[in-house]
């Protein structure tokens, strides 16, 4: 990297890549123009200097090998968790105050990995609006933020430690208006059963006419809708129900298996939602930690038992996802980490493009994921996950391009958010 100084609020990227996000081919040799915050210009480099212009010009910071892509934007994560392989019910039994410290720590692990937007999908009382408040003011680092705050859940569903309860439509449409008031940008509703104690991610939680008016109320009010959704039963009720988007979709059935439904999935490929299949919350971390112990020692029988499900997980949605993208789905399956959840890591964006990658999509299908696609899917794709003029200057430079080796999203060389170089 080399760079030039020049006059404030402007900046000039050359790099030697340009991905924009948009599912263009790479343009080499490119230039990024930013001026306060926002893309001014997006293209190729000047085959010359540019002539005596008046005035100071744009700070110039050269990527000789630096390949250009959007800042990435994960759709599903939980800030306030703690990634450490505990329980729900153990990080829930920490108080606010330790778990508003974690969420300024994971965030700014987050955005250090390339991720400049992030939804999160669920925390307690009114954290995640205060994380969001703090990264705004500039009092900590992290991605720019879209919260859903408590998930709209049934008494002891699954994250109701959350407290954001409701049973029947009254309670559902109450519990839509009060996250509104608090600042929402979305609204996270639990269809199924998840990994809390007592919730069962086979069984759908709320009837057809719940979740309707869970989405009315939402629309209502401007606000995009997600479903946690692991049971079929699940993913059909929300299909009927017109929420905007599916968490998981699992297709799990009463008796705990997951077969492929095909009639379900071209029910939810002709529906319009957007998918998050999360593909990294199926054990990603644990089989990475324990393939590591396993190059050092044998493995103990009780770790090649769980080794062996979370690989048998993996393969199963890494299927499932794949057959999806096929039907069709594919423009509409956004990137989510589920980081915060159980060891499900923060800063690992790229074990999401490369589980994509692994079940079946192209690297471009994979980033467009990460990027644009995503974006949209979130609402914001008139500001960010694209390289384009007029867009927030939210750009990740990588050391190879990852249209040649998906595994080049972690070799980041530097993250820009908002024109302002945080790493």
């Amino acid at each position: 990297m080399v760079g030039v100084k020049a006059g404030p609020g402007r900046l000039a990227l050359h790099v030697a890549v340009l991905i924009d996000g948009t599912g263009a081919p790479p343009l080499p040799d490119a230039l990024i123009t930013i001026e306060d915050g926002m893309i001014r210009s997006a293209g190729p480099a000047p085959s010359k200097a540019p002539g005596p212009r008046a005035g100071p010009g744009p700070e110039l910071v050269t990527f000789h090998t630096g390949v250009a892509v959007p800042g990435f934007v994960d759709a599903h994560v939980h800030f306030t968790l703690f990634a450490d392989g505990r329980s729900y019910e153990a990080m829930a039994a920490e108080p606010d105050a330790m778990m508003a410290i974690a969420a300024a720590r994971n965030a700014l692990t987050h955005l250090r990995a390339g991720v400049t937007t992030a939804r999160d999908n669920g925390s307690r009382n009114r954290l995640g609006f205060a994380l969001k408040q703090a990264i705004d003011r500039g009092l900590v680092a992290g991605p720019r933020l879209l919260v859903s705050g408590r998930p709209v859940t049934p008494p002891s569903g699954h994250f109701h430690w959350c407290n954001g309860t409701a049973d029947g439509p009254d309670e559902i449409r109450q519990a839509v208006k009060s996250l509104a008031v608090d600042g929402a940008d979305h609204i996270k509703i639990m269809a199924s059963g998840g990994g809390t104690r007592g919730t069962d991610p086979a069984r759908a939680t709320y009837t057809v006419p719940e979740l309707t008016c869970a989405a009315e109320a939402a629309h209502q009010l401007g606000l995009p809708t997600t479903a946690h959704c692991r049971a079929s039963e699940s993913m059909r009720r929300a299909i009927e129900a017109g929420l905007d988007c599916m968490e998981h979709g699992e297709f799990i059935t009463p008796d705990g298996t997951r077969p492929f439904e095909p009639g379900l999935a071209a029910r939810l490929v002709d529906s319009g939602m957007y998918l998050s299949p999360t593909l990294q919350a199926n054990g990603w971390d644990t089989i990475l930690r324990l393939r590591a112990v396993r190059e050092a020692r044998d493995l103990a029988p009780a770790e090649q038992r769980v080794l062996a499900a979370a690989e048998q997980d993996t393969q199963t949605s890494l299927d499932q996802v794949g057959r999806l993208a096929e039907m069709g789905l594919g423009p509409r399956i956004i990137a989510g980490t589920d980081a915060g959840c159980f060891d499900f890591s923060f800063g690992h964006i790229d074990y999401c493009l490369e589980l994509m990658v692994a079940a079946g999509m192209s690297p471009m299908q994979a980033l467009v994921a990460s990027t644009s696609v995503a974006a949209t899917a979130c609402g914001i794709g008139d500001q960010v996950g694209t390289i384009q003029a007029g867009k927030r200057a939210d750009i990740v430079i990588l050391a190879a391009s990852p249209l040649e080796d998906i595994r080049a999203v972690s070799r980041v060389l530097a993250v820009y958010k908002d024109g302002e170089l945080v790493r």
